[in-house]
């Protein structure tokens, strides 16, 4: 549990703020009297940032940090440290969607996807912890996903490296409790953002060369619409709960966004593995 010394405006670091919940939740947090250094990896989206964050009288920092370059890391969190002398927490919110029959993605593929969405956020956390040690308290929220307890066809990479980052969470939770520092995990559904157009742009099939996968894919994507159009939150729903785990005295575990993402790990923890693969197959309306 975290220590009841913790300050009420908290010092933040958010990655991935270049548009969609990174940028929603920065926003919200700015607003809501929190300083925040919002990142990311662009050049062109710092830009942005820089000018967004004029509004906020130096609550608000833009900088850049690129969860695969350790020296961008390095350098923001030595900012902190100067400017601020204390982090209080840290959303990793940085990633994409790697998507692709597994027998086709790239290894190359791979390994980029477990770079930024798993590793980017190890080496992210590795610079923060020993202050937050020292502090005595802070908090750690990652940001994972409904599909950390449910697979889904065509996008294994992506499943997978969620899947990972759950079980780092779990771990670095109890590994953290006897210093004050909370780890928490967001767990949205379907939130409009970039999220699926930067999907699209990562596929890696012959689904378009009327390959093995392509009635797969086709029904993958026809799911992927449905879906989104009926069950798809806003990404200030999900920076909502993101400014739940910041300030509550004791945050919970797991926060959950939108109904699929309450509703699926309970699914998945009472039916079997062929009854599951039989609904899948039911909802992408494959015989």
């Amino acid at each position: 549990m975290a220590s009841s010394s913790q300050p009420t405006s908290k010092v933040i670091l958010i990655t991935g703020c270049s548009s969609g919940i990174g940028f929603a939740t920065a926003d919200l947090l700015a607003q809501s009297g929190h300083t925040v250094y919002a990142t990311a990896r662009r050049e062109e989206s710092v830009a942005k940032l820089s000018d967004w964050s004029n509004s906020f009288s130096g609550r608000a920092i833009a900088d850049r940090l690129d969860v695969t370059d350790p020296a961008t890391i390095q350098n923001v969190v030595g900012r902190i440290k100067s400017e601020q002398n204390r982090i209080d927490c840290v959303v990793n919110n940085a990633g994409y969607g790697q998507a692709g029959p597994i027998e086709e993605v790239s290894l190359d593929a791979w390994r980029r996807q477990f770079e930024t969405n798993v590793f980017g956020v190890a080496a992210v956390n590795q610079q923060i912890l020993p202050m937050m040690r020292n502090q005595k308290f802070g908090r750690v929220i990652n940001v994972s996903s409904v599909v950390a307890h449910l697979s889904l066809p065509m996008m294994g990479p992506y499943c997978a490296s969620k899947h990972a980052l759950d079980a780092m969470s779990v771990a670095l939770r109890v590994e953290l409790a006897p210093f004050g520092v909370d780890v928490v995990l967001i767990e949205p559904g379907p939130v409009e953002t970039e999220f699926r157009p930067n999907v699209d742009e990562n596929l890696e099939s012959s689904a378009e060369q009327d390959g093995p996968y392509t009635r797969l894919a086709k029904a993958m994507d026809k799911y992927w619409n449905r879906s989104f159009g009926k069950t798809a939150a806003k990404p200030i729903a999900v920076a909502r709960a993101i400014q739940k785990a910041v300030e509550a005295k004791r945050p919970k575990t797991r926060y959950r966004i939108t109904a699929p993402a309450k509703f699926v790990p309970h699914l998945v923890s009472h039916l079997s593995d062929r009854l599951l693969d039989r609904i899948i197959h039911w909802q992408l309306r494959l015989k």
